[in-house]
């Protein structure tokens, strides 16, 4: 299945499914609602950590993925997406059910051309139904739905630039409340995109990366967590 994403200057990005995995990293202060990125465990409730992998075992049972057109494999400290398709995203999924979930990771820019796109995934239920929270080397970001229709920002018509975000080969901090209807996301503490839809009420989490017209993104998760809300 492929569905296409659109930025303001006229590029698409496809989306197709892959292998299974998860990752998180994320800052915040407290539980529920909070703006703020600090620590990686709630300071106020660190039983409220559901999942955490540094991707230092690949015995723990991550789904890998190897073809001529993708790699997914653990390398160089963590799970290292090498996309080399155009206007593809490959993900990976945790394995596990969940309704409201706070989502973080760790996502190093290793290589590749900066018009890519790069994220985490929250209520997946198939290929065709989930939540993506998407942003890119270059300044994009974005919230979207895919349904048995396509591929649908929910935040504009098209990804959104931001002045704010890092450019070029860097590590971002990526957060993603998946709260009733309420979907968050930040990067770097910031808050950048917040949106509500009514789509989707439970399902897996995940990680995903891609490419527009040029190939060679070169992505590397780490730092996967789950928090509940």
């Amino acid at each position: 299945m492929l569905n296409w994403l659109l930025k303001p200057n006229g590029y698409w990005s496809g989306i197709i499914a892959s292998a299974r995995t998860v990752l998180v990293l994320l800052w915040l202060v407290g539980m529920g609602g909070c703006n703020a990125l600090s620590s990686p465990i709630p300071s106020n409730s660190p039983d409220h950590l559901l999942f955490y992998d540094d991707f230092s075992d690949p015995q723990r049972g991550w789904q890998r993925w190897e073809n001529e057109q993708a790699e997914i494999v653990y390398r160089e400290g963590g799970l290292r997406f090498s996309i080399n398709a155009p206007y593809y995203d490959y993900w990976s999924l945790a394995g596990f059910q969940i309704e409201d979930a706070i989502l973080a990771v760790e996502a190093r820019v290793v290589g590749g051309p900066l018009n890519n796109d790069f994220g985490l995934i929250c209520r997946y239920q198939n290929p065709s139904q989930f939540y993506a929270f998407i942003i890119s080397s270059d300044g994009y970001a974005g919230i979207a739905a895919v349904d048995g229709e396509g591929y649908h920002l929910l935040t504009d018509s098209t990804l959104t630039y931001f002045a704010s975000l890092e450019r070029g080969w860097a590590t971002y901090l990526l957060r993603a409340d998946c709260i009733g209807p309420r979907l968050t996301l930040y990067v770097d503490r910031e808050k950048l995109l917040e949106t509500e839809d009514h789509r989707y009420n439970s399902g897996d989490v995940g990680v995903l990366a891609g490419t527009f017209d040029q190939v060679g993104v070169e992505v590397i998760f780490d730092n996967f967590y789950v928090f509940k809300p």
